[in-house]
């Protein structure tokens, strides 16, 4: 199992890391909600925003890439790249990469619908996305007549889509290193620009909302045992699954 050094396969508590990710997240959180440093965060959403729903007025080529990216469809396509990008990297190291890639995966859906769930209940609140609360914004369906693109939501904090795609990196990098989460991470942005560039959310919807859940995720993963428990009890099954597949598939001798 080719981890590396980070601790998330550990059967044990890490109370240092389990402290400082938790006192991030905490710390981000209270930035959002105190009202002086809430003002900058506002106007760094502000300044985000205009400069992104600008660019639909350029033309019709930006405003199709928009209609594009921000049309529900594309959330397929992203997973569909994310997916494609996790089978290139799990078939690195061969098949015990392969079988560490599938427990691995498996443990991390796991852990990210669990997240996803919670936060739906206990962090979302109606916050208005900026095409709700803005005057002189640019929609896209003014520039694309056959724009789909999410433009709006009446409770847009946090961002579940951004959040889902920055657990992915953190995931990611803490088990493959720096390398795959820089990629990662640019993945996720580029996934996340779309919808703030229509108006359907704030910056901060990702930036503070999703990294507030993906600081408490981090201090879950590298201060608890939680991870290797779920990797544990997967890994059985997936191990399982890899030889029933590869023994039936002709010419493979094993490997994926």
């Amino acid at each position: 199992m080719p981890d590396r050094g980070t601790g998330i396969f550990e059967n044990r508590w890490d109370f240092r890391h389990l402290a400082i990710w938790t006192a991030a997240a905490l710390l981000l959180g209270a930035s959002w909600l105190m009202p002086a440093t809430r003002e900058w965060w506002d106007a760094l959403d502000l300044v985000v925003f205009r400069a992104l729903n600008e660019t639909v007025t350029w033309g019709y080529g930006p405003a199709a890439f928009w209609a594009l990216t921000g049309d529900r469809l594309f959330d397929v396509f992203s997973a569909f790249v994310l997916a494609g990008f996790y089978l290139i990297v799990i078939t690195r190291d061969g098949m015990p990469g392969f079988r560490h890639g599938l427990a691995f995966g498996a443990a991390t859906i796991v852990l990210l619908a669990i997240v996803v769930a919670l936060q739906r209940e206990l962090i979302e609140f109606p916050r208005l996305s900026p095409t709700l609360v803005l005057d002189n914004v640019h929609s896209i369906a003014d520039y694309v007549s056959w724009s789909r693109a999410k433009e709006g939501s009446g409770s847009s904090f946090p961002g579940d889509h951004a959040t889902v795609a920055m657990l992915l990196t953190l995931s990611w990098w803490l088990a493959y290193g720096w390398r795959v989460g820089v990629i990662a991470a640019l993945l996720t942005i580029i996934f996340s620009l779309p919808r703030m560039a229509a108006g359907a959310h704030w910056l901060t919807d990702a930036a503070g909302g999703g990294g507030f859940v993906v600081f408490v995720v981090a201090a879950l993963m590298l201060g608890t045992p939680v991870f290797h428990k779920l990797y544990s009890f997967f890994r059985p099954y997936t191990d399982r699954a890899t030889d029933y597949v590869f023994a039936r598939v002709p010419g493979t001798r094993g490997k994926p």
